[in-house]
């Protein structure tokens, strides 16, 4: 009996047939572990990745939060750096920028920012109001010279361009069909609408009274404006005001301008 059961007495076949069944076991073991492991990682890694990209979503969400609550607080601050700067302003061209006849001082409420920027420096570097037949222009100077820097200037222009628009009142009694068909001309420039032309260097003439408008164009004619030698859009207007016959002519070209205004 013991030599039957001694492993060494065992025949070749039945001791590799043990072998293999021992090493079966083993294989299947693991494989059904391996398999039963697999649903817990997959688990795990997806409530990692979900985590990761939840708080990925937050810190970008947060950074666009900063950035937007950071955008508003500049606009803002250039907001109330512009109305203050607009204070000296107002004493010429009214509290809303709806003008003054009386003291010279046209309507600048809803101006294109980037044209008043532009005015403003000319006035400050002396290609505009230094001319001695431009009175209202050496009256205007001054007040540009105290806007001392770039951030004042684009914060008073963005400023009067936030002002609401009023529709200008005649004073001159011109004649909007005449004027009509005297604009064809100056539309190609300032638009159909006068409505201005950012790419032609040309602004919006639809808010400007009657009387201004006159006013610079007997200067543009006269030479007052436009022969500064760095006034480019100075010198590129004044053949045009040169083709208006008279000061009829220019009242009534300024009442059909002012017929296109809106109230905004």
């Amino acid at each position: 009996m013991t030599q039957q059961n001694d492993p060494k007495n065992r025949a070749p076949d039945e001791l590799l047939c043990s072998l293999l069944l021992g090493f079966n076991c083993l294989f299947f073991t693991g494989l059904l572990a391996f398999m039963l492991m697999q649903p817990l990682k997959a688990t795990f890694s997806n409530s990692d990745t979900d985590h990761g990209d939840a708080h990925a979503a937050t810190e970008e969400g947060h950074s666009t939060d900063v950035h937007a609550a950071a955008g508003k607080v500049e606009a803002i601050t250039q907001a109330s750096a512009g109305q203050a700067a607009y204070a000296l302003c107002a004493t010429c061209h009214g509290a809303e920028g709806e003008g003054n006849a009386a003291l010279n001082g046209p309507a600048l409420a809803g101006q294109e920012p980037w044209y008043l920027k532009r005015q403003i420096h000319k006035f400050k570097d002396g290609i505009r109001g230094t001319h001695a037949g431009d009175i209202y222009g050496m009256q205007m100077r001054p007040m540009a010279m105290t806007l001392q820097s770039d951030e004042q200037i684009d914060a008073v222009a963005e400023y009067i361009a936030s002002l609401p628009v009023v529709q200008p009142a005649a004073t001159l009694g011109g004649d909007i069909a005449k004027g009509k068909a005297g604009y064809m001309l100056c539309q190609a420039c300032h638009g159909a609408d006068a409505e201005g032309n950012k790419a032609m260097n040309a602004p919006s003439l639809q808010a400007l009274p009657d009387w201004y408008i006159v006013t610079q164009l007997k200067n543009y004619k006269s030479g007052v404006r436009g022969t500064h030698a760095k006034d480019i859009e100075g010198m590129q207007m004044r053949p045009m005001a040169m083709t208006i016959a008279d000061e009829a002519a220019m009242a009534n070209l300024a009442a059909y301008i002012n017929s296109k205004a809106t109230a905004k």
